[in-house]
């Protein structure tokens, strides 16, 4: 018996662990949600920045991504 990874079942799993609704996001609002933890080589730009930076950057990311304030909070939690 093969198993089958659903990766859209488990991202939408982590994103109802950090309280959000997956139905009422879009891809990309998925995709910088859970950068930090899915795509740390691209949140860290491959090491070539700091944390902070990287941190700074991630936060206008999601704030480009149309998230509401709740849910730019709830991502920020989710992730640190």
């Amino acid at each position: 018996m093969a198993y089958e990874f659903n990766y859209k079942k488990y991202q939408d799993n982590q994103l109802k662990q950090g309280g959000f609704n997956p139905d009422t996001l879009t891809e990309e609002q998925k995709y910088v949600i859970l950068e930090p933890l899915e795509a740390p080589e691209n949140y860290h730009c491959d090491g070539e920045i700091t944390p902070k930076q990287a941190f700074k950057g991630w936060c206008k990311r999601l704030r480009r991504s149309g998230l509401s304030e709740s849910q730019f909070k709830k991502a920020i939690d989710l992730n640190f």
